[in-house]
């Protein structure tokens, strides 16, 4: 339970500070004079707003957030199948 929770947790803050430093960098990338090809026009406003650390830190809060919410809803199917697969191979 206590997987559930944390992955709750971090997949709803990594979701909240996605779309903060999302709307900001779409917010700023709408006034920006130029860009260059390779990064585009999304990155380089990314880069300006200074939120390139923060938007690749809330994409691995939600990834975290998923691996943890599934770990504890599908633990106890886990320990079951092991141990059965186990108890087929002893017999």
């Amino acid at each position: 339970m206590k997987k559930i929770i944390a992955g709750s947790i971090l997949l709803f803050s990594g979701i909240i500070l996605y779309l903060g430093v999302y709307i900001e960098a779409a917010r700023h990338s709408s006034t920006l004079g130029g860009w260059t090809t390779p990064p585009g026009r999304f990155a380089t406003a990314l880069n300006e707003v200074g939120g390139t650390t923060t938007f690749y830190s809330s994409i691995v809060m939600i990834i975290c957030g998923i691996i943890l919410l599934l770990w504890g809803c599908f633990e106890d199917d886990v320990v079951k199948l092991i141990k059965l697969i186990v108890k087929k191979k002893d017999t």
